[in-house]
């Protein structure tokens, strides 16, 4: 390949768009994100701030690049802006990570809480010294307390945790002083953001004043401000950027709490709300009350139709331990102080994996449809 510089024929503006993404596709199709140079800039010195990162920082952004989270979150943009050196790892594999941070004295790494768990099984099995890192950044799904502490005990005590988006990157944030006391939480909002959580109706949007209490319990719609890492639209979708931007803001989907110091804690999204006898059911918080349970390795919970109830709350899990039975899930959830009586699951099915995006996000709407052919085929097992 030439070692010259391609030519330019055209002068740089900041509002350039320099890169485009894909959103997720966790609730079905992907929608197209234009990023401009400014958006870029900018959401590269977030990462730098919140780390923070030195032209000294190795890092391995082990989530796919052709998202916010690997490009920005210790990827290529921020490390290479701040003077830094990226170790690229092709393909995920937790022996070759660890061989990778010991080796080359990697400081930062950036993965799911699914991928920090590989981590740390290899870690207690097979420990190589990972003594240079500086911290661990997880992003993409909640950071439950059991597993936080075990890795801050097996991998390192300074963990970060981000939540965000692939039109805004990450929003909120938690910082290792925050952990793990409010692990579960998605952290409070990024120095240059504002997020709060607003009022949800059957018609329209909640004007972004029309808030709900900080009391850890009122639910309502997350929506994000955050005008240097967005273009508030999508790539010829006029339909989708009215639908989800408006006055400045970003109306995620995502419903959740917060308390009366803006800790926000995610219950789930919208579009895979349970209604079962008039109540409405999140899944996020019925997949962490499941997942304490030791025989259990990962689950995701939705809803089935049922005459009476409208909806029954239905669970595919993973096991951890072959052993586990429905028989212990029910009494289990029964038990729970996580969750009310009306929230826990009906039905179970066991599996040996569950969908998820290439960065690690659940796509409950898969499992939804799943669950429908399920019930009609009496492939779950209920109560």
């Amino acid at each position: 390949a030439s070692e010259e510089n391609p030519p330019v024929d055209f002068e740089p503006h900041i509002y350039d768009e320099v890169v485009r993404l894909q959103t997720s596709g966790t609730t079905g199709t992907p929608k197209g994100v234009p990023l401009n140079n400014v958006n870029e800039v900018l959401s590269a010195h977030d990462v730098i701030m919140h780390f923070p990162l030195n032209p000294t920082d190795i890092t391995m952004n082990m989530t796919p690049w052709f998202h916010r989270g690997g490009l920005h979150s210790g990827g290529p943009t921020p490390t290479l802006y701040v003077g830094g050196c990226i170790v690229i790892l092709r393909n995920f594999n937790p022996k070759t990570c660890l061989e990778y941070v010991e080796s080359n004295k990697i400081t930062f790494i950036t993965g799911v809480p699914s991928i920090l768990t590989l981590l740390a099984s290899r870690q207690e099995k097979h420990p190589k010294n990972i003594s240079s890192l500086k911290g661990i950044i997880t992003m993409g799904s909640p950071l439950e307390k059991e597993a936080c502490i075990r890795f801050q005990n097996l991998l390192t005590p300074n963990i970060f945790n981000g939540y965000g988006t692939t039109e805004t990157f990450w929003n909120t944030f938690l910082r290792p002083y925050d952990l793990p006391e409010m692990a579960g939480s998605a952290g409070r909002s990024c120095t240059d953001d504002e997020v709060r959580i607003v009022n949800v109706y059957d018609e329209g949007k909640a004007n972004p004043d029309d808030t709900v209490p900080c009391d850890g319990k009122t639910e309502g719609e997350i929506i994000i401000k955050c005008p240097g890492k967005t273009t508030y639209c999508y790539v010829g979708n006029e339909k989708a950027s009215k639908d989800k931007f408006a006055d400045g803001w970003m109306y995620t989907g995502d419903v959740g709490t917060w308390d009366e110091n803006q800790f926000i804690t995610i219950s789930g999204r919208k579009d895979d709300m349970i209604i079962s006898k008039g109540e409405n059911i999140y899944p996020a918080r019925i997949e962490e009350a499941i997942n304490k349970h030791p025989k259990v390795s990962e689950c995701i919970v939705t809803g089935v139709p049922d005459s009476v109830r409208g909806e029954s709350v239905a669970a595919y899990v993973i096991p951890e331990d072959e052993s586990l039975t429905a028989k212990e899930l029910f009494e289990f959830c029964a038990n729970s102080p996580d969750i009310s009586k009306y929230q826990a699951p009906r039905y179970y099915r066991f599996v040996t994996e569950l969908p998820h995006t290439a960065t690690g996000k659940k796509q409950h709407f898969k499992i939804r449809q799943q669950a429908k052919e399920d019930l009609k085929n009496g492939l779950l097992i209920k109560k």
